[in-house]
């Protein structure tokens, strides 16, 4: 719709070195006139943890979870 004001937000979230998962999502008007979220983007490091594992102890490396603080 042009025109239109559109609305972006976006959250992360941090577990520390286990997990971090990011959303992003747009508020608009839909074509009934209510509210309507939509989901632009979704990351979630749980989902890459186990190929690189797989990955890294194939190769005859080590895994070893690290933490960082700043």
């Amino acid at each position: 719709m042009a025109g239109t004001p559109r609305l972006a937000l976006s959250g992360e979230k941090s577990r520390g070195q286990v997990r971090t998962v990011s959303r992003r999502w747009t508020v608009e008007r839909g074509a009934d006139g209510g509210i309507q979220w939509t989901e632009d983007f979704l990351f979630d490091s749980a989902e890459l943890k186990t190929p690189l594992q797989e990955a890294v102890l194939s190769a005859g490396w080590t895994w070893r979870g690290v933490l960082f603080k700043l």
